[in-house]
């Protein structure tokens, strides 16, 4: 069941670094597309900015929560971002917000460079599959980390559908992005997470 608490008391892993990654919206940036949408709270926080924002997500039952919500400045449609007739090139920015892993990783990261303007950028928060033994200490000190979180703010579960585990490690990621989107920012994150920026070179 989801939990509709206020956007800015949500907390999970990935708003955890979504929120960091909201400085990286370039100044003057006017559109935006949320892959993966959900139940819209990455959509809402980009259009609190003032962007107009399209969300797009395979599930409808989290698209009818999501409209059920703020819609300022933000539309919702129902499809698959691969096939969708989204307008290349439009996006001043396209966020994927623990969507990424739903999808084969090299020809999503392909569409979504594909969608954002000449300038715009590509905001990744994204899963993937830890190699263990070699990521087992860094496993259990994210475990030690989250608890006062969880403690402090609670963990917010979005109620849409999930993927689990990843079909892809870590180092697929990176090796994937570095072919895939020339210059990009990646960061492995403590929290189980990764996050991907990368700048669409101006035309």
């Amino acid at each position: 069941m989801a939990d509709h608490k206020p956007d800015n008391k949500r907390w999970n892993h990935s708003v955890h670094y979504w929120r960091e990654l909201l400085n990286e919206v370039p100044e003057g940036a006017r559109t935006a597309l949320d892959v993966g949408c959900g139940e819209g709270f990455v959509a809402r926080t980009l259009a609190a900015r003032g962007l107009e924002v399209t969300g797009i997500d395979t599930d409808e039952e989290s698209l009818k929560r999501a409209r059920e919500q703020d819609q300022t400045r933000v539309t919702y449609v129902h499809g698959d971002v691969m096939t969708a007739a989204l307008p290349e090139g439009a996006f001043d920015v396209v966020a994927a917000v623990g969507s990424v892993h739903h999808l084969e990783i090299e020809p999503a990261l392909e569409r979504l460079a594909s969608l954002t303007a000449p300038g715009g950028k590509v905001l990744v928060v994204g899963l993937a599959w830890s190699s263990w033994p070699a990521d087992l200490p860094r496993d259990v000190a994210a475990s030690l980390v989250e608890k006062p979180y969880r403690l402090l703010k609670g963990y917010w579960d979005s109620g849409s559908p999930t993927v689990w585990p990843p079909p892809h490690s870590f180092k697929d990621v990176v090796t994937t992005a570095d072919r895939v989107l020339p210059d990009n920012e990646y960061r492995r994150r403590l929290m189980y997470r990764y996050t991907l920026t990368w700048t669409k070179p101006a035309a």
